[in-house]
Protein backbone atom coordinates (compact mmCIF):
# COMPACT_ATOMS: atom_id res chain seq x y z
CA UNK A 1 0.00 0.00 0.00
CA UNK A 2 3.06 2.56 0.62
CA UNK A 3 4.02 1.53 -2.86
CA UNK A 4 1.29 2.46 -4.35
CA UNK A 5 1.23 6.00 -2.31
CA UNK A 6 4.86 6.92 -3.07
CA UNK A 7 4.01 6.16 -6.86
CA UNK A 8 1.13 8.48 -6.84
CA UNK A 9 2.55 10.88 -4.90
CA UNK A 10 5.22 11.06 -7.56
CA UNK A 11 2.99 10.69 -10.54
CA UNK A 12 1.05 14.12 -8.90
CA UNK A 13 3.73 15.97 -8.42
CA UNK A 14 5.30 15.47 -11.57
CA UNK A 15 2.19 16.26 -13.85
CA UNK A 16 1.79 19.24 -11.54
CA UNK A 17 5.26 20.62 -12.40
CA UNK A 18 5.30 19.34 -16.60
CA UNK A 19 1.86 19.30 -17.26
CA UNK A 20 -0.48 22.00 -15.20
CA UNK A 21 2.33 24.74 -13.98
CA UNK A 22 2.97 25.39 -17.95
CA UNK A 23 -0.98 25.20 -18.92
CA UNK A 24 -1.16 27.91 -15.97
CA UNK A 25 1.41 30.10 -17.17
CA UNK A 26 0.30 30.10 -20.98
CA UNK A 27 -3.24 30.31 -19.71
CA UNK A 28 -2.16 33.48 -17.37
CA UNK A 29 0.09 35.26 -20.52
CA UNK A 30 -2.79 35.04 -22.60
CA UNK A 31 -5.21 36.29 -20.18
CA UNK A 32 -2.54 39.44 -19.71
CA UNK A 33 -2.08 40.18 -23.74
CA UNK A 34 -6.32 39.87 -24.02
CA UNK A 35 -6.62 42.70 -21.01
CA UNK A 36 -4.16 44.77 -22.79
CA UNK A 37 -5.52 44.64 -26.12
CA UNK A 38 -9.02 45.02 -24.39
CA UNK A 39 -7.74 48.54 -23.22
CA UNK A 40 -6.22 49.45 -26.18
CA UNK A 41 -9.50 49.26 -27.62
CA UNK A 42 -11.69 50.66 -25.01
CA UNK A 43 -9.14 54.07 -25.62
CA UNK A 44 -9.39 54.01 -29.04
CA UNK A 45 -13.13 53.51 -29.39
CA UNK A 46 -13.30 56.79 -26.66
CA UNK A 47 -11.02 58.80 -28.43
CA UNK A 48 -12.43 58.73 -31.77
CA UNK A 49 -16.33 59.44 -30.05
CA UNK A 50 -14.87 62.30 -28.51
CA UNK A 51 -12.29 63.40 -32.16
CA UNK A 52 -14.15 61.77 -34.85
CA UNK A 53 -11.14 63.20 -37.13
CA UNK A 54 -8.34 61.19 -35.95
CA UNK A 55 -6.81 58.94 -37.58
CA UNK A 56 -6.94 55.20 -36.20
CA UNK A 57 -3.75 54.20 -37.29
CA UNK A 58 -1.63 57.14 -35.60
CA UNK A 59 -3.64 56.49 -32.22
CA UNK A 60 -2.63 52.73 -32.48
CA UNK A 61 0.55 53.74 -33.14
CA UNK A 62 1.62 56.40 -30.43
CA UNK A 63 -0.67 53.09 -28.39
CA UNK A 64 1.77 50.60 -29.40
CA UNK A 65 4.90 53.01 -28.52
CA UNK A 66 3.87 53.50 -25.04
CA UNK A 67 4.04 49.98 -24.14
CA UNK A 68 6.74 49.05 -25.86
CA UNK A 69 8.90 51.56 -23.64
CA UNK A 70 7.99 49.51 -20.69
CA UNK A 71 9.59 46.38 -22.43
CA UNK A 72 13.20 45.18 -22.78
CA UNK A 73 15.12 45.28 -26.07
CA UNK A 74 15.76 42.53 -28.52
CA UNK A 75 19.23 43.06 -27.70
CA UNK A 76 18.67 42.65 -23.57
CA UNK A 77 17.04 39.66 -23.77
CA UNK A 78 19.59 38.12 -25.96
CA UNK A 79 22.32 38.64 -23.92
CA UNK A 80 19.85 37.82 -20.58
CA UNK A 81 20.04 34.47 -23.09
CA UNK A 82 23.68 34.69 -22.91
CA UNK A 83 24.21 34.93 -19.31
CA UNK A 84 21.91 32.25 -18.32
CA UNK A 85 23.98 29.86 -21.23
CA UNK A 86 27.12 31.13 -18.81
CA UNK A 87 25.55 30.09 -15.57
CA UNK A 88 24.09 27.10 -16.91
CA UNK A 89 27.09 25.78 -18.18
CA UNK A 90 29.24 26.63 -15.39
CA UNK A 91 26.92 25.23 -12.80
CA UNK A 92 26.62 22.25 -15.02
CA UNK A 93 30.55 21.82 -15.68
CA UNK A 94 31.61 22.22 -11.56
CA UNK A 95 28.41 19.45 -10.97
CA UNK A 96 29.61 17.29 -13.03
CA UNK A 97 33.32 16.98 -12.52
CA UNK A 98 32.86 17.45 -8.94
CA UNK A 99 30.43 14.35 -8.41
CA UNK A 100 32.59 12.63 -10.98
CA UNK A 101 35.72 12.55 -9.00
CA UNK A 102 33.95 12.57 -5.77
CA UNK A 103 35.19 15.82 -4.64
CA UNK A 104 32.03 16.78 -3.21
CA UNK A 105 29.95 13.86 -2.44
CA UNK A 106 25.56 15.58 -2.40
CA UNK A 107 24.01 12.29 -2.78
CA UNK A 108 23.83 10.02 -5.40
CA UNK A 109 27.31 9.87 -7.69
CA UNK A 110 25.30 9.60 -10.80
CA UNK A 111 22.01 11.62 -9.70
CA UNK A 112 25.23 14.67 -9.72
CA UNK A 113 26.61 13.50 -12.73
CA UNK A 114 23.41 13.38 -14.92
CA UNK A 115 22.41 16.36 -13.67
CA UNK A 116 25.54 18.45 -14.37
CA UNK A 117 25.40 17.06 -17.82
CA UNK A 118 21.51 18.34 -18.15
CA UNK A 119 22.80 21.58 -16.67
CA UNK A 120 25.92 21.45 -19.24
CA UNK A 121 23.79 20.99 -21.87
CA UNK A 122 21.05 23.56 -21.28
CA UNK A 123 23.59 26.04 -21.22
CA UNK A 124 24.98 24.98 -24.52
CA UNK A 125 21.83 25.09 -25.78
CA UNK A 126 20.98 28.73 -24.59
CA UNK A 127 24.16 29.42 -25.85
CA UNK A 128 23.39 28.48 -29.15
CA UNK A 129 20.30 30.19 -29.35
CA UNK A 130 22.00 33.71 -28.56
CA UNK A 131 24.47 32.90 -31.13
CA UNK A 132 22.11 31.82 -33.73
CA UNK A 133 19.29 34.78 -32.92
CA UNK A 134 22.07 37.23 -32.86
CA UNK A 135 23.13 36.21 -36.28
CA UNK A 136 19.49 36.00 -37.83
CA UNK A 137 18.23 39.45 -36.22
CA UNK A 138 21.82 41.54 -36.37
CA UNK A 139 19.03 44.01 -38.75
CA UNK A 140 16.41 44.17 -36.28
CA UNK A 141 18.68 44.69 -33.87
CA UNK A 142 20.12 47.87 -35.46
CA UNK A 143 16.91 48.78 -36.50
CA UNK A 144 15.75 48.78 -32.63
CA UNK A 145 18.90 50.43 -31.44
CA UNK A 146 18.29 53.08 -33.97
CA UNK A 147 14.78 53.98 -32.56
CA UNK A 148 15.89 54.38 -29.43
CA UNK A 149 18.09 56.30 -30.60
CA UNK A 150 15.60 58.77 -32.45
CA UNK A 151 13.53 58.95 -29.32
CA UNK A 152 15.79 59.81 -26.84
CA UNK A 153 17.69 62.58 -29.12
CA UNK A 154 13.77 63.61 -29.83
CA UNK A 155 12.76 63.92 -25.77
Amino acid sequence: MEDILEILAVVLVIGGVCIALPLIIVWLTNRRKSHEIDKKTEILMALLEKNPNLDPAEVLDKLNMSSESGKKSLKERLLKKLLGGCICTLIGIVLFFTHLFDFVFLGDKTTGVVGGGVLTAVGVALIIYYLVSKKMLQSEIATEEKRIMEQQISE
